[in-house]
């Protein structure tokens, strides 16, 4: 009589699986520190995400762009911290009045420059402490930024965790209407909040973008 034989199967202890499972765990965990030590510039924070400007967010080639500000007065009455604080040393303001239809008086100010890297994060340090005062006072400033060439206007957006709210696309001109919580300004579009604008026109690199905060006064 022939007997069968039977391959007989492994079998793992109680002991041996808790040290199985004690290795994945600080496996685990080991890779959670050692993978961003090794390479950091895989790894992202999406809790805060800082907002920049053109120059200093890595989308551009550029070292140079044409900056431009517009602020609003309400009443025609240049406020006191406009007067003492300017956006970047030498800024020259041209005054302008207005009248609205109901014969109220309004009046403009605005300037225009050249600036780098570094003078640009000044003014948008400027900005940021000036717009959110202003707007307390139902002024507004607008700002916008241009380079000479075209960006990816989506990734700068998911950079600085921007929510597209608006968007057009008109032959090889593309422009974003977007919302950054962390801005102190918001202008209402139709019934969306918006403070932060991308407008970019020609093809790869080769054409021009403008970024506005909180959106575009002047034509492009």
């Amino acid at each position: 009589m022939l007997a069968c034989l039977v391959e007989p199967k492994p079998r793992i202890t109680k002991k041996l699986t808790m040290v199985l499972i004690v290795c994945m765990i600080w496996l685990s965990l080991m890779g959670k520190v050692i993978y961003p030590w090794l390479f950091p510039a895989h790894v992202s924070d999406n809790t805060e995400k800082e907002v920049t400007l053109l120059l200093n967010s890595g989308s551009v080639i550029s070292n140079e762009a044409e900056v431009r500000v517009i602020v609003w007065l309400k009443d025609g009455t240049i406020p006191e911290e406009l007067k003492i604080t300017k956006p970047l040393p030498g800024w020259v303001w041209n005054y302008r009045e207005l009248k609205t239809e109901g014969g109220k008086v309004a009046a403009t100010l605005s300037g225009q420059c050249s600036l780098d890297k570094n003078e640009e994060r000044k003014l948008f340090t400027w900005y940021t402490d000036i717009a959110q005062g202003l707007s307390k006072t139902g002024s507004q400033v607008y700002l916008d930024e241009r380079v000479p060439q075209t960006i990816d206007i989506s990734a700068y957006l998911s950079r600085i965790n921007a929510q597209p709210a608006q968007w057009d696309l008109t032959g090889s001109l593309l422009s974003i209407a977007a919302f950054q919580a962390n801005l102190n300004t918001k202008v209402m579009a139709g019934k969306d909040r918006v403070n932060i604008q991308l407008v970019s026109r020609g093809k790869n690199t080769a054409g021009h973008t403008v970024l506005a905060l909180p959106v575009l006064l002047e034509e492009f």
